[in-house]
Parts: structure tokens; C-alpha cells; sequence
């Protein structure tokens, strides 16, 4: 699987966020994907996640000397207060358990110099994606209660006001139905016939002479401190 071919992550934080020469936070970098963007353009990026094997794998494909990565089992590493210019939550938010959101946002919050701002990127409500997320349970499965609640969280964030949402659609290319099945199903072969018969014939609607191409809608929205906040 090819996330993002045309790098629709990093076009939308650099439409709304300055980041050049500027320290970062990442907050769920998995393995590594906009993270690399990140590098090219932060003067420090340190990228956190709970899932170590992740980790292993964004290391492995990433040599900058810019980045830092860092185990984080409870989600939001553990830095000094006004340590980073900016937090980036790279589809996370909506992973942490929801009474928990809040509380996450409050540590990356403590964790920026004044003035600075938290970034959230999240899934959105469409594509082909998102369509098979919620038909046959393919990556995280469906997500639009976990999406609801981080949208929920992010405007209950006291001192802490949140922008308008910046909508961009991504793409996932993917070179067969194996591709498919081992990237976003990897238990299919427990799976009845009639299931994957439906998964393919799903498939079948977009397979192209580049392989299957399937895309998903995101939204990043910018929390700023309040002026209140800001001033204090």
C-alpha cells in the first residue's frame, strides 16, 4: 500500500501552519508517513506513538537527523513545559479513548511555548476508504463515534479556541486484492466466501491500470490559545 502519493497531508498543515525552523510534536506518527514530510520543513520533529512496533518501522525508513522518535504508551510523551512550537495529532485524536481525549489535549497543550498552536488531523466523512472502513470493518473499522468525540473534545478545550476546518482528500494506492486484504484485513482468510466475494466486487470498482486506488476525506483544524491566554 501507497499512502498519500501526492502528499495531500503536508500541503494542508503548510497551508495553515508555520513550521519552518520551528520544533514539532507529533502525536501518532505511526509508521512514519507524514512525519517524513515534516522533516523537510521543521527545524525539530519529535514523533510519538504508543505502538512500538510502529516505531520500529518509522525508523527504519527515516534517517533524517531532524527527527526524534519516541515511545509514548500514554499517548502524549513526557517533555519539559513550552518545549515545542506546535503538536500535530496525525490521526490520533480519535484513538485515544474518549474520556481520556480531553486530558490528552490539556498534556500537548502544557507542552507548547506561548502562542503556539495544537494541529489536528482526522478522518472525514467520505471516500472509498472510509466506505470500506464502515462496510467490511477494513483498517480500524468504523470510526465516525471515536470521530465525534474528538471533535467534541477539541471545542471543550478550555483557554482554547478552535479554527475553521480545512477539508483535503488522500489517496491509498493499493497494487491487487492481496494488497488490499493483507494491508486492511489481515484476518480475511478467517473470513466467509461471500464476504470476500463482496470485498473484490467492491474493488472491481476501483481498480485502475495503476492498481486500486481508493481515496478518503481528512480534516485538520487548528486550535489557537483564546486571547485571554494568550495574554496571560
Amino acid at each position: 500500500m501507497i499512502q498519500d502519493p501526492t502528499n495531500q497531508y503536508i500541503a494542508a498543515i503548510l497551508s495553515q501552519c508555520e513550521i519552518s525552523g520551528r520544533d514539532v510534536l507529533e502525536i501518532g506518527c505511526g509508521k512514519g508517513r507524514i512525519t517524513r514530510d515534516l522533516a523537510k520543513h521543521a527545524r525539530r520533529v519529535v514523533a510519538s506513538d504508543p505502538d512500538a512496533g510502529a516505531l520500529e518501522t518509522a525508523r527504519a525508513a527515516i534517517c533524517a537527523d531532524n527527527v526524534q522518535f519516541v515511545h509514548a504508551p500514554a499517548g502524549v510523551p513526557d517533555f519539559p513545559a513550552g518545549t515545542f512550537d506546535l503538536v500535530i495529532y496525525t490521526l490520533s485524536l480519535h484513538h485515544v479513548p474518549v474520556g481520556e481525549m480531553p486530558g490528552s489535549l490539556r498534556m500537548a497543550a502544557r507542552l507548547l511555548r506561548k502562542a503556539a498552536s495544537i494541529a489536528v488531523v482526522e478522518p472525514g466523512d467520505g471516500g472509498s476508504l472510509t466506505e470500506a472502513k464502515e462496510r467490511f470493518g477494513a483498517g480500524s473499522g468504523d470510526e465516525r463515534p471515536a470521530k465525534e468525540a474528538a471533535v467534541r473534545a477539541m471545542h471543550s478545550l478550555d483557554g482554547w479556541s478552535v479554527g475553521e476546518t480545512v477539508n483535503f482528500r488522500t489517496l491509498f494506492r493499493f497494487d491487487d486484492d492481496e494488497d488490499f486484504f493483507v494491508s486492511m484485513l489481515p484476518g480475511y482468510r478467517q473470513q466467509p466466501e461471500s464476504f470476500l466475494r463482496d470485498v473484490r466486487a467492491f474493488l472491481d470498482r476501483h481498480r485502475t491500470g495503476d492498481g486500486i486506488i481508493l481515496d478518503a476525506d481528512r480534516r485538520l483544524n487548528v486550535l489557537q490559545p483564546s486571547e485571554h491566554r494568550a495574554e496571560s
